[in-house]
């Protein structure tokens, strides 16, 4: 019994008899999130009595060479001092062998790479000029209508913060005014 979770895992999410949990997203460093998972895939399921042994596993799948293995370190350093056992796979049975996959040579992740390096910030607003025509799955073309990036008016600071017509006059009353 496996479940695939995000974040929907964090809050109110009781996980019924699944006994493997795989995170598919990142919360930063966030320990808290991470040991309520826990805590619900390692609550007592059902048909598990007094003495029988019970196996949950938890994996978190995290991108190598990115941030976000960083707070992925952190969390397992705190899993490790909460006394969880923890183990990294890098590689699957399999995994090499798999055909038809995107980008599964070394030489197309390369050449991915540098056509993205090789894009400049003038080609992605090219991407975004408006009256650009785009296909619609059904090989259809249509207009493509975008808001501009930026507008520019001239106003007064009452205005821009929705004070327009609006006048704050002070009313003095008794022996003051009179003076």
């Amino acid at each position: 019994n496996t479940i695939f979770v995000s974040k929907v895992a964090d809050n109110s999410f009781d996980l019924p008899e699944a006994n493997v949990l795989i995170q598919i997203t990142s919360h930063g460093g966030s320990r808290r999130q991470e040991a309520q998972r826990l805590g619900r895939i390692l609550r007592a399921k059902r048909g598990t009595g007094p003495g029988d042994e019970y196996n949950a596993y938890y994996y978190s799948l995290v991108s190598q060479d990115t941030a976000e293995m960083y707070f992925a370190e952190k969390r397992q350093r705190f899993l490790v001092n909460q006394g969880y056992a923890f183990k990294v796979v890098t590689r699957l049975p399999g995994m090499e062998s798999e055909e038809g996959l995107g980008l599964s040579t070394k030489e197309s992740q390369l050449q991915l790479l540098q056509q993205v390096l090789a894009t400049s910030e003038s080609d992605a607003r090219d991407e975004e000029e408006p009256g650009q025509t785009a296909s619609s799955g059904g090989g259809a073309m249509k207009k493509v209508q975008s808001a501009p990036a930026f507008q520019r008016r001239s106003a007064t600071m009452a205005s821009l913060s929705g004070a327009d017509e609006t006048v704050y006059t002070e009313f003095r009353s008794g022996q003051s005014a009179a003076k």
